[in-house]
């Protein structure tokens, strides 16, 4: 049996949810959905860049430490503000990390950090995995 991925789902609140591979690929789908949903709820081109940009980071973060498995993304508001979420099922939290200038990787939580609001990291309500957030600023 071949399991389809991915999976979008559309909520009436304006919630979008997407199960996707954790793949390198994945990573673009996850950015051309934000872009889309947050140019579509109204929000500065600006904002929608940032947006993009931090999707991409816990996106990749996810892609790497589960590769082969599924993850899932949400986008949402909350007062306002873009929420970006994504599941992984892989329990260990990301650590910073200090990258040397040419390094190509090591720099993520820090620039989520630096786009965001908010951000942080939860434990799964279902117990397996972590939710990587960000609540970027409001409009």
């Amino acid at each position: 049996m071949t399991e389809r991925v991915p999976t979008l789902q559309m909520h009436k609140s304006g919630e979008i949810r997407m199960t996707l591979l954790a793949v390198e690929s994945s990573v673009a789908l996850a950015r051309n959905l934000v872009r889309y949903a947050l140019s579509n709820w109204g929000y500065s081109r600006s904002l929608v860049d940032d947006s993009v940009l931090v999707m991409s980071e816990i996106t990749t973060n996810a892609a790497v430490v589960a590769r082969g498995h599924h993850i899932r993304i949400r986008i949402a508001t909350h007062n306002g503000a873009p929420l970006l979420e994504c599941w992984d099922p892989v329990p260990e939290l990301p650590l910073p990390r200090d990258a040397d200038a040419d390094a190509e990787s090591g720099r993520g939580l820090a620039i989520i950090a630096a786009y965001a609001k908010d951000n942080g990291v939860r434990s799964s309500a279902t117990g397996t995995g972590k939710i990587i957030w960000a609540l970027m600023p409001p409009a």
